[in-house]
This record gives structure tokens, C-alpha cells and sequence, in this order.
């Protein structure tokens, strides 16, 4: 992305994922390497890479969209690698045990879990690796158009 600056060690176009269970359900974390932006899929049903990726491309394209970047879905490059940035993974771990607790709250209080607003609460965290910066307004910076 020309002209774009990533503050955070780490590429706006790369995301890091996790698959995890909370209960007996599965889902996915992926979180973007440049804002620690989170986005949280169900993984019922997701039996394939290509599945997943049916599911997480259209929500980045949303997301790209809603501000006011552009980011073209069928042309997209995907490469598989171990994730080695301490603090992304640190990050993540936290943001899962965050939804853990909120899941466990709304199981004790008899009420389903929303993932988008858990995303919108995950993504409004101040992280240190962020320098206490929120992922939802680090992001937006980063896709604002330059000038």
C-alpha cells in the first residue's frame, strides 16, 4: 500500500490467525500484524484453507471498504508462514482469554455471545505493543487515504 506508513512492526496486508475452542465451539482469530485489528469466524463448516478463506476475505474487504480503502478480493496472495513477532502473539493471547471471560460472563447471565460486539470490544483495547494505542483507530489512520 504506497504511501501508507505502518507504525507497527508488521505489514498492513499480513494477518496472523489462530484457531481456538472456547467450550465446544471452535473459531478463528485473525489479527492484523500492523493494528492488532481482530476479527473472530466461526469455524464451524471450515474444513479447507480455501474455506477459510472464503469466510476472512470478504470480512477484510468490509472492513478495507468501510474505510474508504480499496482492497480487491479476487486477487489476493496467501502464504502460510509460523508467526515469530512476540508481541502479536502476546496480543493475541490476550484478546482470546478477553473473549473467554466475556463468553463466560454471558454463559453465566443465560445470554449468547455477539463475536461482532466482542470484536468491537477487543478492538477497542489500548495495546501496549500498540504503544496503548486502540487497533480500531490505529487502522483507520492506516487506511485513511494519504493527504
Amino acid at each position: 500500500m504506497k504511501g501508507h506508513v505502518v507504525l507497527q512492526p508488521g505489514r498492513l496486508d499480513a494477518w496472523s490467525g489462530h484457531f481456538f475452542k472456547i467450550g465446544r465451539r471452535s473459531y478463528v482469530m485473525f489479527m492484523n500484524d500492523a493494528a492488532l485489528y481482530a476479527i473472530i469466524i466461526p469455524a464451524k463448516g471450515l474444513q479447507s484453507l480455501s474455506s477459510l478463506l472464503k469466510a476472512f476475505i470478504p470480512l477484510v474487504a468490509s472492513l478495507w471498504e468501510s474505510h474508504g480503502a480499496s482492497f480487491d478480493r479476487e486477487n489476493q496472495s496467501v502464504i502460510v508462514l509460523p508467526r515469530t513477532n512476540r508481541a502479536l502473539i502476546g496480543s493475541m493471547t490476550d484478546a482470546i482469554r478477553i473473549f473467554r471471560h466475556i463468553h463466560e460472563d454471558n454463559l453465566n447471565s443465560g445470554t449468547e455471545t455477539d463475536i461482532q460486539k466482542v470484536e468491537t470490544c477487543l478492538n477497542g483495547i489500548p495495546y501496549k505493543a500498540l504503544k496503548y494505542e486502540q487497533p480500531s483507530k490505529l487502522l483507520g489512520r492506516l487506511l485513511s487515504p494519504p493527504g
